[in-house]
């Protein structure tokens, strides 16, 4: 892990002498120093080196005011954090910090208090500056305007805007892949975009979209700046909190500094003990767990004998609306981060005075919050501070105004022991405790496991047995789906059917009467056939079944052809009766076939009960008719046929005349040739 510690050497952001900085980059255990180096190189490194850490004592001395240091985060790597060893809202002095931490330097030399303040850095302390929201603006736009053009200005504007748009909908291709969420606008132009804004509910660092130009469009991804400053601890776990407790379905939990700021609150319906205990471990210390109810809840009294915490609880139970108003100042969502923030501002509340009392008498270089610490749990606050003090003070303390020339030598000639020791000594004893604790809880989960194993085994078991069922229910419905659709199927068919036998019913009853009639009335049925084509051909012969010998009623004789002739010829009819003319092709292609055609006039057709029908003596006579006409046509084409061979024969002599004569002529004129 790389850290880079600055100190400002000579000059200041704020004056016009540009200023000069002291780096010292700790890479492992080797500490690299860089003297007097100008702000613009020390940029360059920062981005070149890319470290974790930019640790300083005070961030202004990179930055003339909150703009510029705004501007100046923009340009440095997003994994790298820029950090104040001294503290965020309320800075102690480096001095101060160092020596609480075991850290000394000379700070007339800015080449040491750079490197203390990497050393710093690199156990964690200080606070990180945040200037951004977790959310990341990514702009498309033109990158040249198209100003003002002659013929091909549209052309021109096009060609921009379709860029801008193509690069847009890439970028939000991009974060759909990515699984980002995000709004978008964007402003239409001719062609296509003149610019599209996405606003990413993620930071900078998630956003894997580089900035640039791209032919005619550019893009710009920056991340969106807080309306204010904040600043955040380098390590969660370094400071004591007070942790506001409210267990129940929904747990709530708050947790404040021994300054009285809130660290972080939450309120979930999924947290366990163990998520309990791990959610306030990882925000720090805690000193005190509080609690807003009387009696105190029994999972607040686990949580407290896991940290070795002292507990409050206010002796009775606190008003609403004495919650809401100490809950008031840091804001809350439900009830259950109300009440969590009620208990924990009740403890800090209690403890307040005596930290401000701790504040004001603890010696510069004793750390305060460890004075707190002992406080909290019952020390004198004199006696927490005897605590940290080093024991050849203790022994000077100790000593009587008018002691012994050796006693004094003995105590200057002691060694000074480290500044920690005591704290250290403290701090060890407090943990063995927490570790004895926690290894009893610990065997209390470890049989709160086995318990939930166990039944985990029987919901297991439990388990495959409701699949087992619900598999063979599935399988059921599917043989249900598939024995509902054969059953469908089969009904449709059936609907078919019913209709087919009704409409053969209906013809057989249809064929019956017609018989009747021709029984009782000696009159002969006919085919009704209501157009001329091969469907109604088809239609007839399912319905009516046309049968040699048969007679055909054609109501519409027009626009019929030769192949819905030839269905009924197939069929053997007898004959053909119209209401209407019929072409002459497919009359003509019936007399080939030596079926008349007939039209009402020639035979008439007598109705009974929408049924055709005809006398046979009609028949005959029309019959005879056709006949008739049928010899005398045929009488005609044989005569047709002897004049056109005599006339064929009159042109073949006519022409072997004309060739005699040909002939003959030639001969001649050769012989007077001859002559001559």
């Amino acid at each position: 892990m790389s850290i880079f510690g600055v100190d400002i050497a000579s000059g200041s952001p704020h004056s016009r002498q540009s200023p000069s900085y002291s780096l010292v980059i700790l890479d492992g255990d080797a500490a690299i120093p860089h003297h007097m180096i100008s702000r613009h190189k020390l940029i360059r490194l920062i981005r070149e080196r890319q470290p974790e850490i930019v640790a300083l004592d005070n961030v202004y001395e990179l930055a003339d005011d909150r703009s510029d240091l705004v501007n100046l985060l923009r340009r440095l790597p997003a994994k790298t954090k820029l950090v104040q060893v001294t503290g965020g809202e309320r800075p102690e002095s480096l001095l101060k910090v160092a020596r609480w931490h075991g850290i000394t330097f000379d700070r007339t030399k800015s080449l040491e208090e750079a490197e203390a303040c990497a050393r710093l850095a690199a156990r964690g302390v200080g606070a990180v500056l945040f200037a951004f929201e977790d959310r990341t603006f990514v702009k498309v736009s033109r990158r040249r305007s198209p100003g003002r053009g002659g013929w091909s200005q549209n052309r021109y504007s096009r060609k921009i805007h379709g860029a801008v748009k193509g690069l847009a909908r890439e970028v939000e291709k991009q974060l759909r892949e990515a699984g980002l969420e995000f709004a978008s606008r964007a402003v239409e132009g001719l062609g296509g975009y003149t610019r599209a804004e996405f606003v990413v509910e993620a930071a900078r660092e998630k956003v894997h979209i580089d900035p640039g130009y791209y032919c005619d469009a550019q893009l710009k991804v920056q991340s969106i700046e807080r309306p204010e400053l904040k600043w955040g601890p380098l390590l969660q776990r370094r400071g004591y909190i007070i942790v506001g407790l409210d267990p129940g379905t929904t747990t709530g939990i708050a947790a404040l500094n021994l300054s009285g700021e809130l660290v972080d609150q939450i309120s979930s319906r999924a947290m366990s003990s163990s998520d309990v205990i791990e959610w306030i471990a990882a925000r720090g210390r805690p000193l005190v767990v509080a609690t807003d109810v009387f009696p105190t809840p029994g999972a607040v009294e686990k949580v407290k004998r896991a940290f070795n915490a002292v507990l409050f609880s206010p002796g009775a139970d606190v008003p609403a609306e004495e919650k809401i108003a100490m809950a008031r100042e840091f804001g809350y969502k439900n009830d259950h981060e109300r009440d969590s923030l009620a208990a924990a501002v009740s403890a800090f509340k209690k403890y307040k005075n005596k930290f401000m009392l701790v504040e004001k008498k603890v010696p510069s270089e004793i750390n305060p919050d460890e004075v707190k610490a002992l406080v909290v749990k019952g020390y004198s606050i004199e006696n927490a501070i005897i605590e940290f003090i080093k024991p050849p003070e203790i022994e000077a303390a100790r000593a009587p105004a008018g002691g012994s020339t050796v006693a004094a030598a003995a105590t200057a000639a002691a060694p000074d022991a480290p500044p920690e020791t005591a704290a250290l000594r403290s701090q060890n004893q407090q943990l063995v405790e927490q570790v004895r604790t926690l290894r009893s809880y610990l065997d209390e989960l470890r049989a709160q496991n086995a318990e939930k194993d166990a039944r985990q085994r029987d919901l297991l078991t439990k388990l495959d047995r409701m699949r087992d069922k619900r598999a063979r229910e599935i399988k059921r419905d599917q043989e249900i789906r598939i024995r509902d659709k054969e059953i469908e199927r089969l009904r449709s068919l059936l609907r078919g059917e019913r209709k087919y036998i009704k409409k053969l019913k209906k013809s057989l009853s249809r064929q019956k009467k017609m018989e009747q009639i021709e029984d009782t009335r000696g009159l002969r049925r006919l085919k009704l056939l209501e157009s001329f084509s091969r469907e109604a051909v088809a239609s007839v012969q399912e319905g009516w079944g046309l049968e040699e010998r048969d007679m055909v009623l054609l109501q519409d004789a027009s626009g019929g052809g030769k192949s819905a002739a030839d269905l009924l010829i197939e069929q053997g009819i007898e004959a053909v009766i119209t209401d209407s003319e019929m072409a002459p092709s497919v009359r003509e292609h019936f007399y080939e076939k030596s079926i008349p055609v007939f039209s009402s006039r020639e035979l008439p057709v007598k109705m009974i009960d929408n049924l055709p029908f005809v006398r046979p003596e009609d028949v005959e006579s029309a019959r005879a008719r056709w006949e008739e006409q049928m010899k005398k046509r045929r009488a005609d084409r044989q005569v047709e046929k002897l004049e056109s061979i005599i006339q064929e024969y009159r042109v073949e002599r006519k022409k072997e005349e004309k060739k005699k004569r040909k002939t003959a002529g030639g001969s001649r004129t050769g012989e007077l040739l001859d002559l001559q």
